[in-house]
């Protein structure tokens, strides 16, 4: 790993850090920078803001390694079975990440990731439907945040990973009149 890239690392875990003991609001530039012992012209070098920090994070943790796997092998339970772990992995981070809302905020940030991810799935399959590929990205990527958010933030405190991965992959392969059968 060059300099640059190692530079833009020490920026994301001095964040990463930061957030497990403050509120993102409180989180200045010069926090970071402070803690990762750079300049603050260095933090503007490799991001944006803050917000684009927590999206690199995401990124680089759950979205980039999940991309690759699903277009090796598709959307499969192994490629499931990562995005949970590594929500599970650092869920303390993740459950403060959901906290910072608005335009900006965490739930946004993993939906759009989510649905792009989505689209990218479902045009590499080529399948046929009456909806839009956008309105059906759009449909999974925020039933999956929602998902991983009720869970990470305690929701069914008694699921353990196995079992949230077995009761995500029953919904998006099972249909609404599944539920209402008899």
């Amino acid at each position: 790993m060059d300099k640059s890239n190692l530079t833009k690392e020490l920026l994301a875990e001095s964040f990463r850090d930061l957030l497990l003991h403050r509120d993102f609001e409180k989180i200045t530039i010069k926090h970071i920078t402070d803690q990762a012992g750079v300049i603050r012209p260095t933090f503007y070098y490799h991001f944006q803001d803050k917000y684009d920090v927590l999206e690199y994070i995401l990124k680089r943790d759950v979205i980039d390694p999940v991309s690759r796997m699903i277009a090796e092998d598709g959307l499969n339970s192994a490629a499931v079975k990562q995005i949970f772990s590594a929500f599970d992995k650092d869920r303390i981070f993740y459950q403060k990440a959901f906290k910072v809302t608005g335009q900006n905020g965490f739930f946004e940030i993993l939906f759009l990731n989510f649905k792009q991810e989505c689209e990218k799935s479902f045009e590499a399959e080529g399948g046929t439907s009456p909806v839009s590929t956008e309105m059906a990205a759009m449909y999974y990527a925020i039933g999956l945040v929602h998902v991983v958010r009720f869970w990470i933030e305690g929701g069914k405190k008694s699921m353990s990973l196995d079992e949230i991965c077995t009761f995500y992959e029953y919904l998006i392969t099972h249909s609404i009149y599944d539920f209402m059968k008899k």
